[in-house]
């Protein structure tokens, strides 16, 4: 072999060695890029009793909520949130109807055992005509009736019409109290030959007077006072043809 073919050839070898030695750049970068741990993170497992201000009752169904992770308490008051991940701190947000939504922040993690107290708001007093006394959660207040086949429908005021035959949309925020039970009337004037319901209202504004339910008027008579009961967080539905008296706050 000739000396110029016999180093043309080393020539070739050297440079597939090269190839196959040096690795290309994608490759080099490829391996260089490392997941960074995100500073400050940490997993928590917490657990707790979420109890009222004021009487110190444990709140029942209470929302904690902590990352990702929901859970309500039981009836003792009792949380358990497991496995809870978060970066930095984490921010524990308990709440419930008739009750300030109150939150806690964490910063470390491990296991954390917690006592919160939650404030309580004013409630709604609801007496029936057996004598049996409520008190609801004001913010649960609803006026509503059910529809059938297609379910219940409620809202926050009820729509009545007035001995002059005005109707008009009453709020719970504006009535200071309901006299019941409510009585089935005919020729109200908003209804005209349809049995309807009414009932005596007190506005926040000592504004007295009876009314007619307008929802009764089309063919829904069967109207309800629905709130959350404080004490047990059950839901309530009482008919205003067996309510003596509601009391807002």
């Amino acid at each position: 072999m000739h000396l110029t073919q016999l180093r043309g050839l080393l020539c070739v070898a050297l440079v597939a060695t090269c190839i196959v030695a040096v690795p290309s750049e994608a490759a080099r970068k490829r391996r260089s890029v490392r997941k960074t741990p995100v500073q400050g993170q940490f997993t928590a497992d917490i657990s707790g009793t979420i109890l009222d201000s004021a009487t110190g009752q444990p709140v029942v169904s209470a929302r904690v909520h902590a990352g990702r992770v929901s859970k309500t308490t039981d009836a003792a008051g009792k949380f358990e949130l497991k496995g809870v991940n978060a970066a930095g701190s984490l921010i524990i947000e308990v709440s419930r109807s008739g009750y300030t939504t109150k939150s806690e922040t964490l910063t470390t993690g491990g296991a954390h055992n917690l006592t919160i107290h939650l404030d309580p708001l004013p409630t709604v007093t609801v007496r029936k005509l057996d004598g049996t006394v409520l008190h609801l959660d004001y913010d649960s207040i609803r006026f509503g009736y059910p529809i059938p086949f297609s379910g219940y429908r409620d809202a926050e005021f009820e729509d009545f019409c007035k001995a002059d035959g005005t109707q008009v949309a009453i709020d719970r925020s504006e009535m200071r109290r309901m006299n019941g039970p409510a009585t089935t009337v005919k020729h109200a004037p908003c209804c005209g030959d349809v049995d309807t319901l009414k009932v005596n209202v007190t506005l926040k504004t000592g504004e007295s007077m009876d009314v007619y339910f307008v929802d009764a008027c089309n063919g829904f008579p069967n109207i309800d006072v629905f709130g959350i009961d404080h004490l047990t967080a059950r839901a309530q539905y009482i008919a205003f043809t067996q309510l003596a008296e509601i009391v807002f706050p």
